[in-house]
């Protein structure tokens, strides 16, 4: 993967938390671009282990859970991407252990209200391993044909009108997440359509600025135009 990109259609995904609807429309996104292997790779649910069943097209397919995160690792060498759904009273210390884990290489923390002294933290620990975090407070975002994180993008009938099923020459970044889905139609409407779009996340202290993700979509040849919601943090 080039250092300009952080996701693509081979990205395999740990999820921090049982998110059944997050997780069921990842894959319903997987199935609709045709992706040969599922993006959930494993789920971690510190209060049990097992199977979670999950739809991947017209069949169920199992998604093995595990109570720890190095556990998971272990057992699925692929993963390189931490989707997590810890509150604001734990994502601090459950991004933390991600990022220490030398094989992931970015983390998505999803909760609103981490401690602005720890998400500093986090983005400094971040930058030091040479590594990304989006959030807190993000919905993620999505390389539109390739992967999508959580809920971003909406239903399915709302992915294929926004065009995020296939991949246009548009790079977007915003602070915004609500804002996003509807900047994803707007842009569908009036391009070719989204090649990737981030919500930074709302909270003052966010792991990846705005700067940052201009910077790399000005790096990648398949990127034609930028679209910034927001302002620079």
């Amino acid at each position: 993967m080039n250092n300009y990109e952080i996701f693509n259609k081979n990205t395999q995904s740990l999820i921090f938390g049982l998110q059944v609807k997050a997780i069921q429309r990842m894959l319903d996104f997987d199935y609709l671009i045709q992706r040969e292997k599922p993006s959930v790779t494993a789920i971690v649910n510190t209060t049990r282990d097992g199977f979670h069943k999950v739809f991947f097209g017209k069949k169920e397919i199992l998604i093995p859970i595990y109570k720890n995160i190095k556990e998971a690792l272990k057992n699925h060498k692929k993963i390189d991407t931490m989707i997590n759904f810890s509150s604001f009273r734990s994502a601090f210390e459950t991004t933390m252990t991600g990022l220490e884990e030398k094989q992931i290489k970015t983390v998505i923390v999803i909760a609103e209200g981490v401690p602005e002294r720890k998400a500093r933290i986090i983005a400094q620990k971040a930058k030091d391993l040479n590594k990304w975090v989006i959030g807190p407070a993000t919905v993620g975002g999505i390389v539109a044909g390739q992967f999508k994180i959580a809920n971003t993008g909406g239903t399915i009938d709302n992915i294929i009108s926004s065009k995020l099923n296939k991949s246009g020459s548009v790079g977007f970044v915003s602070k915004s997440g609500g804002m996003s889905n509807e900047m994803y139609n707007v842009i569908a409407r009036n391009t070719d359509g989204i090649y990737e779009g981030i919500a930074v996340g709302g909270d003052a202290y966010p792991g990846s600025t705005i700067y940052e993700h201009l910077i790399r979509y000005e790096k990648n040849p398949k990127i034609r135009m930028i679209v910034m919601l927001g302002f620079f943090s």
